[in-house]
């Protein structure tokens, strides 16, 4: 049986406004399932309760079943790509790799270039090579689930097209949660899709689905 991510009853007010007030989602191991919403919608506050390191003021979240425990974060269950830094700036591209257990080739064989970066810190990369390096850092993670928040953000369009591969190729090992503002594209990988918006999840099948929900413009 493939291993199930659920979550449910969320709550997450911040002063008095309600961020996250119905949410539901499941990602099954592979899959891939899109997350959209306009900026401020909670995207980023949900996928950080997931991930364990925001806590809100009510939450259920089971991997097959079974409540995650605090300490869920140390068993390296769900990996997660934050819009921010994921790796210290002291930190080589080198020495991250193999804080994370991922052998050099598993990467070179998806993004040859990475060979150029292995004793450089992020600081001294692009941002758009940055954001592919620790991206790929989460998918070839040995977390059950990966978490991806705005993976293709200012990367390139050919790296856009390579990152999609990467993650199509990686859903068969885990299940994949995504993000981003580019719509298509996360339409273009993904076996479901939820909009969030007003706290709740609906799903959505396709742009139409977004149009009447409000999400784009027809």
């Amino acid at each position: 049986m493939n291993d199930i991510l659920e979550f449910d009853s969320l709550e997450l007010t911040y002063d008095t406004r309600s961020i996250l007030s119905s949410v539901y989602m499941k990602c099954e191991a592979g899959e891939v399932v899109g997350i959209l919403g306009r900026n401020g919608s909670g995207k980023s506050s949900l996928m950080k309760i997931v991930f364990g390191s925001l806590e809100p003021s009510f939450k259920s979240i089971r991997i097959n079943g079974k409540t995650l425990k605090p300490n869920h974060l140390k068993q390296r269950l769900i990996g997660y790509l934050p819009q921010g830094n994921l790796i210290p700036a002291y930190l080589c591209i080198r020495k991250a790799l193999k804080l994370y257990q991922i052998d050099d080739d598993d990467i070179f064989s998806q993004f040859p270039e990475a060979a150029d970066f292995l004793d450089l810190s992020t600081t001294e990369l692009s941002g758009g090579y940055k954001k592919i390096i620790e991206a790929l850092l989460i998918l070839k993670s040995k977390s059950k689930f990966c978490i991806l928040d705005e993976p293709f953000s200012g990367i390139m369009p050919v790296h856009v097209e390579k990152m999609k591969a990467i993650i199509a190729g990686e859903k068969m090992k885990k299940g994949i949660i995504i993000t981003d503002h580019l719509y298509r594209d996360v339409l273009s990988i993904t076996d479901r899709v939820y909009l969030l918006t007003n706290g709740k999840t609906y799903q959505v099948k396709n742009e139409e689905d977004l149009i009447s929900r409000g999400y784009i413009t027809g």
